[in-house]
């Protein structure tokens, strides 16, 4: 059965969230994804665990990727990665999360010249070389921590991204890339990214079918990524939302905004699950 989240507060911004954690609950809410944090914290851990415990909340993880790259070929640089990885994972684990959502990585070439330039195309050639030692990184990297995760229950799944030299832009590297991994590996689909990359979010549902198991749901105007509000009075997103039930009815829908953040006023919010169930149940 299709289910809702939003993204979760850290430790700072717990205050403001926990007044309407029950009116969001009461709306059809049922999961947070919480950032991993730099450093361990127990006070927020118990919070967490408190709130999974006395409300029912699921949690789901995001590692952290600022400066982590899963995709690294240089053995010592790819392992302090891994590493890090696993440390998110081992907080997953103590707050009780279900699932833990990582970026594969980046091939960190950012000087890419526009196509009528004379060096595009033997660059870009250099890009792919370089991005296919990259994504055999990468799938290394997920796979070890996909096992690790196995043993503590917790599902991984990795999200695409957007810009030129970062992986998994495209639903065609994405499906191959989760050729690689094992079936309990899933896949985030992350509308915003879809959108800048040019490519649309239903031909990765497409692509990846019931590998999609986690939804990064937010709009924006297909240049930068803004994550402003899904307001599902816009007709591509109603189609979307319709379409992620058809091709992954256990799918996670999470509006990844913070409820009572600049662009998550609480009112949208709360009327967000209401209107997502009229909308699964127009005709398609």
């Amino acid at each position: 059965m299709i289910a809702f989240g939003f993204k979760g507060p850290d430790a700072a911004q717990a205050g403001n969230l926990e007044s309407w954690l029950s009116d969001l609950r009461t709306a059809g809410f049922s999961w947070m994804e919480i950032r991993a944090p730099e450093e361990r914290d127990p006070a927020w851990e118990a919070r967490l665990q408190e709130w999974r415990e006395r409300d029912g909340w699921s949690l789901a993880v995001h590692a952290r990727f600022f400066g982590v790259n899963l995709s690294s070929p240089n053995p010592r640089v790819r392992r302090a990665a891994v590493e890090v990885a696993l440390e998110d994972l081992m907080f997953a684990s103590r707050i009780g999360a279900k699932r833990l959502n990582v970026h594969a990585g980046d091939v960190n070439w950012y000087d890419i010249p526009p196509p009528d330039h004379s060096a595009h195309a033997s660059m870009v050639h250099e890009l792919n070389r370089l991005r296919a030692q990259h994504l055999a990184a990468a799938a290394i990297s997920i796979a070890e921590i996909g096992e690790a995760a196995r043993e503590m229950d917790i599902e991984v799944v990795v999200e695409n991204l957007y810009k030129p030299w970062e992986l998994l832009r495209t639903p065609e590297e994405t499906r191959d890339f989760f050729e690689r991994l094992e079936p309990r590996i899933g896949f985030t689909l992350d509308v915003g990214h879809a959108r800048i990359a040019g490519c649309s979010p239903i031909a990765f549902m497409e692509a990846l079918n019931r590998r999609v198991r986690h939804i990064h749901l937010h709009w924006n105007d297909g240049l930068f990524d803004t994550h402003d509000f899904p307001d599902l009075s816009e007709p591509d997103l109603r189609e979307l939302v319709r379409a992620s039930a058809q091709f992954s009815p256990q799918v996670l829908l999470v509006i990844e905004i913070l409820p009572g953040s600049s662009n998550g006023r609480i009112e949208p919010f709360c009327e967000w699950p209401a209107q997502a169930y009229a909308v699964l149940r127009e005709k398609m």
